[in-house]
């Protein structure tokens, strides 16, 4: 493993100066609202457009989208791909964007270490009682993007089923809008949105327990 790797967005972090927040800090005057710096606040050292074998979805409650989050599926679906951005970064800056993915103030995130291809790790996040904390706490790795590692981070269990709000699928909607793909934009958010209805049902009875994929032996 190098010093850097590949942090695979799919989400609001789709719009290049909504992540870069996450790397210089922001405060409450910002659209993004305050985010903490970086340890480094380096920008990007490449991007990258690609498509991921994962399928997007909103479930829960986000406390500052005021709706639903994104994920995607720790499952390989090559039939309902998502559209993602990459930003090549190094370890401290994606160890800093898991911590404030996740409300806590640090995360461990030495499985990018052993983690193979295809294989995803729940991360160890103390929630504190609060139930908006750890909600990013699967790190999954994608496959390699020029010889360099990639991952995202996403839920360990399906959530409560919910909508997005028009604040958010706004963000989304820009970050799509400025990618290097050919992309029917409202039509891709919509078949997240109607796919989530099926994705949250199927779990709606499960228990956390009974919903969480098995984190080390999840293959592609």
């Amino acid at each position: 493993m190098t010093d850097r790797l590949w942090y695979v967005s799919y989400g609001s972090n789709l719009l290049r100066e909504r992540f870069f927040t996450y790397l210089t800090g922001s405060d409450d005057s910002s659209e993004f609202g305050a985010h903490p710096t970086a340890p480094s606040t380096a920008l990007p050292a490449e991007e990258k457009w690609l498509w991921i074998d994962h399928a997007l979805y909103f479930a829960g409650v986000s406390r500052r989208w005021t709706g639903s989050s994104a994920f995607v599926a720790t499952t390989v679906d090559a039939t309902n791909r998502s559209v993602a951005h990459g930003y090549l970064v190094d370890r401290r800056q994606f160890a800093h964007l898991a911590a404030v993915e996740n409300v806590v103030e640090s995360v461990d995130i030495g499985a990018t270490e052993t983690l193979a291809i295809g294989q995803w790790s729940q991360l160890a996040v103390d929630r504190e009682g609060e139930n908006f904390r750890g909600k990013y706490d699967a790190l999954l790795r994608l496959p390699d993007l020029g010889g360099q590692p990639a991952f995202t981070l996403t839920s360990s269990i399906v959530r409560e089923p919910g909508e997005p709000s028009s604040r958010y699928l706004s963000t989304i909607r820009r970050g799509l809008l400025s990618a290097s793909i050919d992309l029917d934009v409202d039509a891709y958010l919509q078949a997240a949105i109607e796919r989530s209805g099926t994705i949250t049902s199927e779990h709606r009875d499960s228990s956390s327990t009974t919903a969480r994929c098995s984190p080390t032996t999840e293959k592609q």
